[in-house]
């Protein structure tokens, strides 16, 4: 089985590290032949080659331009498919990408598979973000109903396809696998300081102005608490003002989790998030979170339960629930334990299920 991947995560091209993407791309190389990724890079940043296993190999565009990734994409793809046949194209989003795979598939006569790792269909606030997302969204009309199968994170993300008129048939909910037992450290020691922490990378979509307004306000009410921020480093500049942020950009997995443990409640201000990993992540290291209330994280968090759901865009309401939990540090507490057993039961390696999705399109 030969599969091959197009997405944007540098990561897989010997870039900056965020997460664990490299341990799963290695977990999916042991059950193919060979695991193929192409990855959008710009020239000037001169990645190379990169194998990360026997079986996974990431290839960087170097395109001069946005404009000569397709070109690029293919002119890869035409060296890879010649060595060792494509059976199946996973295309990381609906839009450039998919575009990319549904000529991939129209060429090559393979299988295409196009994952939803965004919140896009029927959401007002990604529209709001930006004006080439409306332009994106028509791309994504055209090429969804050309996949073979669509993979979203959420039930959430399954109804909006449906009530869009996408058979039910095409569409699998398979979360991102989250390895739930390597986040648990029960004898790691806490710092005493109060620590709040948001994980999430350079995008619009993460609201850092509404994150940052919260955080000011709960400097208000709590001088000596910290503000972490894993990931990005370039969008919240513009926003922190003189508030004091320890940026600590992107991280590998195991300080990630470091960071997660040394923290007493983690924090998601997004406009739109089809799954929320990180919500997942700090409960599986017992942590309360908080976020707003987007498609993937209704279905993540029990309000009251383990952690709090809040309005998009509302900083206040955001920040008194931060303190509410700063405040009781045992309902904390509580609400961390709620959420380790919670992700224990409901989430865990999907890897499998992935796998099965491509054979059952192979076959």
């Amino acid at each position: 089985m030969n599969i091959l991947n197009i997405g944007s995560d540098k990561t897989l091209v010997g870039g900056k590290k965020l997460g664990d993407a490299i341990e799963r791309h290695r977990r999916y190389g042991e059950f193919v032949d060979h695991l193929d990724i192409i990855v959008y890079t710009n020239k000037k940043e001169g990645l190379k080659k990169f194998e990360i296993s026997d079986e996974v190999i990431g290839y960087p565009t170097n395109s001069k331009s946005k404009l000569c990734f397709i070109k690029d994409t293919k002119k890869i793809f035409r060296k890879i498919n010649k060595d060792h046949k494509i059976d199946i194209v996973v295309c990381q989003d609906p839009f450039i990408f998919g575009l990319v795979g549904v000529c991939l598939k129209k060429k090559y006569k393979t299988k295409l598979q196009i994952n939803f790792h965004g919140d896009f269909w029927n959401n007002p606030s990604w529209l709001k973000e930006q004006f080439i997302n409306r332009i994106f969204l028509l791309i994504s009309k055209y090429t969804v109903p050309k996949a073979d199968a669509v993979r979203v994170m959420s039930q959430g993300q399954k109804e909006k396809l449906l009530k869009a008129g996408i058979s039910e048939k095409l569409i699998k909910i398979i979360s991102t696998p989250v390895d739930i037992e390597k986040y648990r450290k029960d004898n790691f020691q806490k710092s005493n300081q109060k620590a709040v922490l948001h994980v999430g990378r350079d995008d619009v979509v993460k609201d850092y102005q509404t994150l940052i307004t919260a955080f000011e306000k709960v400097k208000e009410n709590f001088p000596e608490v910290k503000f972490i921020q894993v990931g990005a480093d370039k969008i919240i500049k513009n926003v922190i003002g003189h508030l004091e942020v320890e940026l600590k950009g992107n991280l590998d997995a195991k300080d990630l989790i470091d960071v997660y443990h040394n923290s007493d409640i983690v924090v998601l201000s997004s406009t739109s998030e089809s799954f929320g990993k990180v919500l997942v992540e700090a409960n599986a290291c017992g942590k309360p979170v908080v976020s707003t209330a987007t498609t993937g994280a209704k279905e993540i968090i029990k309000d009251g339960y383990n952690g709090y759901l809040v309005p998009i865009g509302d900083a206040k309401a955001l920040a008194d629930k931060i303190i509410e939990l700063l405040n009781n540090p045992d309902k904390a507490r509580e609400m961390g334990e709620n959420g380790r057993k919670l992700v224990q039961e409901k989430y865990g390696d999907n890897t499998q299920k992935i796998i099965n999705l491509w054979k059952e399109l192979i076959s």
